[in-house]
């Protein structure tokens, strides 16, 4: 399955004001791997994302996706490919309703208009969205709107999905929900997130960015349990590899020792 595949060669990118983002930047993905890009502020993990899906060219080395290098000439063959799903779920919802929103791609891509009903209702049945489709997206709650993102994308039969931050402005059960959607997913997945608990649940693979660089690439638990990789790389411990003992032998994390619940009825 050489269409899941993708491949970044050397990459190297630097701003117009000359302020360099990436600097031989390497890795394979290959066919249903779920890899975490972890880094902090200004490693390059946005502007790595950007060039997966052509958002932006590389001054130096490549980017493959299947058996396609990716050009301007050849964007729209390999995009069909990609399916992004952005931080902000209001930059990728922007119809009178849902279902116009999931209709959009798919429209776009040239499907036969009698075919559109079926594949948008399929899509938000499988993200469990099909009850709004007749919505408008403003007035959908948060996890709502990020259901809805990834079935606009979901739309198009995508090999591989790259997801930014997706887990931002979720509350807990919104997350938790978001979580056992995307471990139901075979596609290969790329998640550039802060979230590394996130990761943790998600991602075999984990690929630290630093300075534009990649600084490790391995297995996440191990990544993750290097507190020194991780101090370099201005990160910490996943909550939920902080585990300590409480006087009763409770597992607790270290963020959340120490800290009182307040009800409020």
């Amino acid at each position: 399955m050489s269409h899941h595949i993708l491949e970044v060669k050397d990459l190297v990118f630097s701003y117009p004001d000359t302020t360099p983002a990436l600097n031989g930047v390497s890795f394979r993905i290959t066919h249903g791997e779920a890899v975490g890009i972890v880094g902090a502020n200004g490693a390059g993990k946005s502007t790595l994302l950007m060039h997966l899906t052509g958002c932006l060219f590389p001054g130096a080395g490549s980017v493959r996706i299947g058996d396609h290098v990716l050009t301007r000439q050849n964007l729209n063959q390999v995009r069909s490919r990609v399916g992004m799903i952005f931080q902000d779920p209001d930059d990728q919802l922007f119809m009178p309703t849902v279902f116009d929103d999931v209709a959009f791609g798919p429209l776009n891509q040239g499907v036969p208009a009698e075919e559109i009903e079926t594949i948008v209702e399929r899509a938000l049945e499988t993200v469990g969205a099909l009850h709004l489709k007749t919505r408008p997206p403003y007035k959908l709650s948060g996890g709502e709107k990020r259901r809805v993102a990834i079935a606009t994308v979901l739309a198009m039969s995508p090999d591989i999905l790259i997801m930014d931050e997706p887990s931002t402005g979720l509350d807990p059960q919104a997350r938790r929900q978001l979580i056992a959607l995307l471990k139901t997913f075979e596609h290969t997945k790329i998640i550039a997130t802060h979230d590394l608990d996130l990761v943790l649940d998600l991602c075999g693979r984990t690929i630290i960015l630093h300075q534009g660089t990649v600084a490790a690439d391995g297995n996440t638990h191990a990544i993750f349990a290097d507190e020194k990789l991780l101090l370099d790389n201005h990160l910490e411990k996943p909550l939920s590899m902080q585990g300590v003992q409480n006087d009763v032998g409770a597992t607790v994390t270290q963020k959340a020792a120490g800290c009182r619940a307040i009800r409020v009825d």
